[in-house]
């Protein structure tokens, strides 16, 4: 159900939108001919954005229902522990329970992908953890 507050929120992010394009282009002529950026401007800019990006994300968390993690459970189901709470941060078992983990590799579906597919995809593409740097 959209709220007044909502329709409010979504009008300010229109105009800010629309002022933007417009800035935008009046800077990019500016640097075409040589001219300084205005800081005032540049900051009034960036201030208009962060209350904007700050109000954003409050009403986010209010509409987001998902109940915040439990620590040391797993990130998928968020009710059974993780399999192995002291395996190093990078590893699978240290973020999904046992069950999560054999639901994940036991789905021999076309296609299946699960967030314990993304996560082990997210380490091993990255290399985050490991020392591989």
């Amino acid at each position: 159900m959209t709220t007044v507050r909502d329709l409010a929120l979504l009008d300010r992010l229109s105009q800010t939108s629309r002022a933007l394009g417009i800035i935008t282009a009046e800077f990019r002529v500016c640097q075409v001919y040589g001219e300084d950026l205005n800081p005032d401007t540049l900051r009034e800019i960036g201030e208009s954005l962060r209350s904007l990006g700050e109000a954003l994300l409050a009403r986010a968390d209010e509409l987001d229902t998902t109940p915040p993690p439990r620590p040391g459970r797993c990130a998928l189901c968020g009710a059974e522990p993780v399999a192995c709470p002291h395996a190093e941060a990078w590893m699978v078992e240290s973020r999904f329970c046992v069950d999560c983990i054999d639901r994940c590799l036991s789905d021999a579906r076309h296609g299946h992908w699960c967030p314990v597919d993304a996560f082990a995809h997210d380490q091993e593409t990255g290399s985050r953890g490991r020392g591989d740097e």
